[in-house]
């Protein structure tokens, strides 16, 4: 499944995970319509790990009432609309998109932390190295790269001891891989403390590392995420950005 990256942002910004891994279970159950009777409703609540029927049916409600869903009453039926309407509805600016593997959804929510730690290290980086490239400088290919939590916090709108959790989530369920980095200074041991009391906030990135005060950087991160282009999206994208907005008339 290739989620369009965006729409895992949305999501983790708004905290609307939930609603949003129901509208992906009932996208991989059928081309379009999925049937809505009891015996489905206990699937999905079994495959969801919901545990009350009114949780269901709020993150149903929810997706109706943003378009993300059409309910046939009739039929007993529910309409899964396309990536495509929610790129237009939601002014999608990107293309790519994440592959999500598993064959349930029990672990999605450290999925979506990964993916969209993997989207702004792969953002970063290129911005990078076009700035560099500008520059007449060469930028060193490695696995491991910097995204600290103050830049994801602030892009998503979060806190960032969220963030911080976030990211210890994925890590934990295998998504990706932190190492802890330190900055060596020039300071004795028997300093720190009076350091951490009287210092500025930055004063408690100080510790003792090897037996010597370090500061401790953000972590370096790699990712086992893979991102792909969603075709779709980037011709809906491309042909957006060609409109001329006086012959539109907007």
């Amino acid at each position: 499944m290739n989620i369009p990256i965006e729409l895992l942002v949305f999501a983790l910004s708004n905290r609307k995970v939930n609603p949003l891994r129901l509208f992906l279970y009932l996208k991989s159950q059928g081309s379009g319509y999925v049937s809505w009777d009891e015996e489905q409703k206990e699937k999905t609540c079994l495959a969801l790990e919901i545990k009350s029927p009114k949780t269901l049916q709020a993150n149903l409600s929810w997706l109706l009432k943003n378009g993300w869903v059409t309910m046939n009453s009739k039929r007993e039926s529910v309409r899964v609309v396309s990536y495509l309407v929610l790129a237009k509805k939601l002014n999608f600016q990107s293309a790519t998109g994440a592959i999500y593997e598993q064959q349930n959804f029990n672990n999605f929510r450290p999925f979506i932390y990964a993916a969209v730690v993997t989207y702004y290290l792969h953002y970063k980086d290129r911005i990078a190295r076009q700035s560099a490239r500008k520059q007449g400088r060469t930028t060193s290919n490695c696995r491991y790269r910097d995204l600290p939590a103050d830049y994801l916090a602030k892009v998503l709108n979060l806190g960032k001891s969220t963030i911080v959790r976030y990211r210890q989530k994925a890590w934990d369920a295998g998504f990706i891989k932190m190492k802890h980095r330190f900055k060596p200074l020039l300071l004795p041991i028997e300093e720190l403390e009076f350091c951490r009391i009287y210092g500025d906030e930055e004063a408690w990135q100080l510790v003792i590392h090897n037996n010597q005060v370090k500061i401790q950087l953000s972590n370096a991160i790699t990712s086992y995420i893979h991102l792909r282009t969603k075709p779709s999206l980037k011709k809906h994208i491309q042909a957006r950005q060609k409109v001329d907005p006086i012959k539109e008339g907007f």
